[in-house]
């Protein structure tokens, strides 16, 4: 099991800890630091905790998130996509894209939605329970984690958050208290349930409809703040550094979405350009589509229908692997019956929809870029830090679109890397760096200070949540 950094004798004395989960699309994370980290940073105190510990296989540092309601149970993370897998001939399918849901216009109508039935075809569950049910797995899991951790077991107090894009301009607030309002919920089941919520064989449907109705009606909102995940990257890219910068635009893509923003951090203040917010439906689960289909059109063995259904199972089981070795180095290969598939990243950009895409992503980087940098001269500063975050952050194209879109006139345009130098410290032992890009917003959001919050359970922190009122001409 990897070991995020030992402990020392003046480490262990921290008393008081902020802890931030990110909940992705694909996959949920979560990482603690020290509650006055921003002004004393120290890298050895970074806790990425290892929520995915308990399942076997994977990364010890994601916790996949995914709800299958089987026959008599329900499973949660890796063991409810496996079950999934192995139900796609009878039209069944794992609850996952927990964040995307969340984003809709009325959260409330959607949450009470009864979920589909290739999702639970008992009709037992709505849409909030099914989330629900998956925080509480999620909590037990940070507990769990932060309990094994050597700085993180005996303190005296951990201060909760979540990070979460700028869904809506100007209903932060009103967003906010319904997500407490779930994580309540969720920690009142958690309580009830304990340690099976973690067991391989999921929980019993029996034991779910005798728990979850009355945690329900006995909750109370969660205690926890909201960061921007585009605050919690700034956050993460300029703590350490000798010129912080005051101007970013970070560019995050996940499995559901890719998410474009800009801020300035003046003081204690973070504004966001609203003007500069683009969300693009296409990310790294459409990524994975390109990529399965250039396999496709390419083995000419897989003419039948069962056969390309066998192809694209094994494609969909194996993408995480396969879309590593392609980012790295530009071509991956497995086998299959015994024949060997290539895939090379030339390919996959001279797709069709894949070439639609960088261009609607080039437009919306372009266009962004714009407006912090007219932002940043009409302030007079001088530089304008890009990064990019999130599971796709390695991905060669964009990479490309942070570097080629440098300027070097003022406001130069500085692009940063996506692992910031601290990352590699030697108190990490070499494990945090080469998942850091995933676990980014999290890191960040617990490195990031309370007037960086966007909401606290019971509304909105205006220095953190204000908005930009200088205009300045385009240079």
């Amino acid at each position: 099991m990897p070991d995020p950094g030992a402990a020392s004798q003046e480490e262990a004395a921290v008393r008081d800890w902020t802890l931030c989960i990110d909940f992705g699309t694909a996959h949920s994370k979560a990482a603690a630091a020290p509650a006055g980290a921003w002004s004393r940073f120290e890298p050895s105190q970074v806790r990425p905790l290892m929520v995915g510990a308990h399942e076997e296989g994977g990364n010890a540092f994601l916790l996949d998130s995914a709800v299958f309601v089987a026959e008599s149970n329900l499973l949660f993370g890796r063991s409810a996509i496996a079950a999934a897998n192995a139900s796609i001939g009878k039209k069944r399918m794992a609850l996952k894209s927990f964040k995307t849901l969340l984003s809709v216009s009325d959260l409330d109508r959607a949450l009470n939605t009864n979920a589909p039935l290739s999702i639970d075809p008992h009709r037992l569950f709505q849409m909030r329970d099914l989330i629900v049910l998956y925080l509480a797995y999620l909590l037990e899991a940070v507990e769990q984690s932060s309990a094994t951790d050597p700085l993180l077991a005996d303190v005296d107090s951990i201060s909760y958050r979540y990070a979460a894009p700028a869904w809506r301009s100007g209903d932060s607030a009103g967003m906010h208290e319904s997500i407490v309002r779930l994580f309540g919920e969720a920690d009142a089941f958690r309580e009830a349930v304990g340690e099976k919520l973690l067991a391989p064989e999921g929980l019993p449907l029996k034991l779910i409809e005798k728990h979850l109705p009355k945690a329900q009606a006995q909750a109370v909102p969660f205690d926890m703040g909201l960061i921007f995940e585009a605050t919690a990257a700034a956050a993460y890219t300029s703590i350490g550094l000798e010129d912080a910068g005051s101007h970013f635009i970070v560019v995050d893509m996940g499995a559901g979405t890719t998410d474009i923003a800009a801020l300035a951090r003046l003081g204690p203040r973070t504004l966001e350009l609203p003007e500069a917010r683009v969300t693009l439906k296409q990310a790294g689960d459409f990524i994975d589509q390109v990529i399965a289909n250039r396999v496709l059109e390419s083995a000419s063995w897989a003419r039948s229908t069962s056969e390309q259904s066998e192809l694209w199972s094994v494609l969909m089981r194996q993408m995480r692997d396969i879309k590593e070795t392609l980012f790295a180095d530009g071509r991956a290969a497995l086998r299959i019956k015994g024949k060997q598939i290539s895939v090379n990243m030339r390919d996959v950009e001279k797709a069709a929809d894949f070439r639609l895409f960088y261009k609607n992503l080039a437009d919306a980087y372009t266009h962004a870029l714009a407006v912090v940098r007219d932002d940043a001269g009409a302030r007079g500063r001088t530089e304008v830090q890009a990064v990019a975050v999130g599971g796709g952050a390695a991905a060669p194209f964009i990479q490309d679109l942070i570097r080629k879109r440098a300027v070097r006139s003022t406001p130069r345009v500085l692009p940063r890397p996506a692992t910031p130098e601290w990352a590699h410290a030697s108190e990490f032992r070499g494990n945090l760096a080469p998942v850091f890009p995933q676990l980014a917003i999290s890191i960040g959001g617990a490195l990031s200070p309370d007037s960086m919050l966007a909401a606290r359970t019971g509304g909105l922190n205006p220095a953190a949540t204000a908005q930009t009122d200088t205009s300045a001409a385009r240079d």
